[in-house]
């Protein structure tokens, strides 16, 4: 694999060695256990992180403040109110704009202006930067009302087109879009642009709703990015311990999906029995867009806490049976709508063929976000539909529950930890049957309701297998109440499912059908 583009040429994906900081261990063998080495501290700790708290913390952990924007992508916490433009630095700042707008693409004074609006933007506080794009909005939102005045100049006049006002509004259109698009490629084309864009489109989708005049352009610039971030156009790199400290604090921040809570909880996921693999942009080689964690473990996961347990001892690669992908997590709000999630896991797919000809066995262990939300929202009426009848007398046994318990009822009931196994028991067969009926029945025009589920059927893969308390996080409980599930990925069943999920009906393997 070639080296990455502007970091470090990564180690080969045999190597188990890492350094972080100039520093160098032997990650152990087979049989001992896993752990940052010594020389290395334990330090206590996302799309950007989804935990603001977590940002601020790695400013710490790097000796760095707090402070936010100046690099763009926008506040994420309270209420921004924009800064007041003095009316001169108001016009100053549309004759700006408007230069960049109006001019050629390669008009070098227009390219100055953006320049200069970039560096502008790039250090502004937030406050200041929703000034600007309040500006921005006013001067590149279409003009709704231009057909009004074609309209007005036709009335009364026999003979005239009737489409004449439907066409003059829609080349206005035509032109303003043709302006956007050039302006925004104009930034394109500078130096750090690219990065610029994609922070400035997170802003923009931040205010989108209290700048409807930015909707037009954060839509223009969407549809460039489809193009600008095809998959043909990007590159797998794996990620190592021997990759750039800024790059490892990066897969720090922007973890999604389980939290890295330290060094060492990063170094056990890069591990010799583990991999990482990430997307980059030839114009961003610093910047990972999507990031997977991979694990080879002997059977199918069932729980998260054992694959991220630090003191379990490695797995031996001769024997190893299963590839888990248990963490995907996308990088870049500004790229919300850009798919390439899919093409990542079956580029990673082939890529530990080559590395293992012999594993085939390929699965997620993957969170049920919309659970909790769905089920909290179901009616006694509607969750005896889904339960039938046989399991609503199973449900009457429980004492605690109403004769006809609501959705929100047994979702804060299978979320207590009773000591009695037969209610454990019970909790279990009714959140399990729960969870299958959601992930393999609820759609929402024709797609699963689950967001993670509509990724995963939406490759290919199959709901392989519901576990019970596979994550017992705070936010496993919250979201699930501590279940995940397993999708399965067969390379040779990809297409056949995948046309399964087009006709209605998600691939669902036998456990997950004994349950329905």
């Amino acid at each position: 694999m070639s080296a990455m583009s502007a970091t470090s040429a990564p180690v080969s994906m045999s190597s188990s060695s890492g350094s972080s900081s100039g520093s160098s261990s032997s990650p152990g063998t087979a049989a001992a256990g896993r752990g940052a080495p010594d020389t290395v501290a334990e330090v206590s700790a996302p799309v950007p992180s989804p935990k603001p708290s977590l940002g601020e913390r790695l400013g710490q952990w790097f000796g760095r403040g707090g402070k936010s924007g100046g690099q763009g992508g926008g506040p994420k916490d309270g209420k921004v109110v924009a800064a007041t433009l003095s009316a001169r630095a108001e016009n100053a700042l549309r004759r700006q704009l408007t230069q960049c707008l109006s001019a050629r693409l390669t008009d070098s004074s227009a390219n100055e202006a953006a320049r200069e609006f970039m560096t502008r933007y790039c250090a502004a506080s937030p406050a200041e930067q929703l000034a600007l794009l309040t500006v921005v909005a006013d001067i590149c939102a279409s003009d709704g009302e231009a057909g009004g005045d074609a309209k007005a100049g036709t009335e009364g006049k026999e003979g005239k087109d009737a489409n004449a006002p439907r066409r003059a509004a829609t080349g206005l259109a035509g032109a303003l879009g043709s302006a956007r698009v050039r302006f925004l490629k104009r930034f394109n084309a500078l130096p750090d642009g690219l990065p610029f864009l994609v922070r400035w489109r997170a802003d923009m989708l931040h205010h989108r709703a209290a700048l409807p005049g930015l909707a037009a352009l954060e839509e223009d610039l969407g549809s460039l990015f489809s193009t600008w971030f095809d998959v043909g156009l990007l590159e797998l790199h794996p990620i190592t311990w021997d990759s750039p400290a800024s790059l490892l604090e990066k897969l720090m921040r922007y973890e999604a999906v389980h939290e890295i809570s330290s060094w060492a909880d990063l170094r056990n996921r890069l591990d010799s029995d583990r991999r990482c693999y990430a997307f980059f942009h030839p114009r961003m080689p610093r910047e990972p867009l999507i990031f997977v964690e991979v694990a080879f473990v002997p059977d199918m996961a069932a729980d998260v806490h054992s694959l991220l347990d630090e003191k379990a001892p490695l797995e031996d690669l001769r024997r190893v049976r299963w590839a888990i992908f248990y963490s995907i997590s996308n990088t870049q709000p500004g790229l919300r709508g850009v798919s390439f999630g899919n093409f990542l896991l079956k580029r990673v797919i082939d890529e530990l063929q080559i590395d293992f000809p012999k594993l085939r066995n390929f699965a997620t262990l993957s969170p049920i976000p919309g659970f909790s939300d769905w089920l909290r929202q179901l009616t006694a009426q509607a969750l005896a539909q889904v339960l039938g009848p046989k399991r609503v007398k199973w449900l009457a046994q429980e004492p605690s529950l109403a004769t006809q318990a609501s959705g929100a009822q047994v979702l804060a009931w299978l979320q207590t930890a009773p000591e009695r196994k037969s209610v454990q028991t019970l909790q279990r067969s009714l959140g399990e049957a729960l969870a299958a009926h959601y992930l393999a029945r609820e759609l929402v025009r024709g797609q699963p309701r689950d967001p993670v589920a509509r990724f995963h059927l939406g490759n290919g893969a199959r709901v392989e297998r519901i576990n019970w308390h596979a994550d017992l996080s705070k936010k496993g409980v919250r979201q699930s109440c501590g279940m995940m599930v397993n999708y399965l990925y067969a390379p040779d069943e990809l297409d056949a499912n995948l046309q399964r999920l087009i006709d209605g009906e998600p691939a669902i393997g036998r456990a997950v059908a004994r349950l329905l």
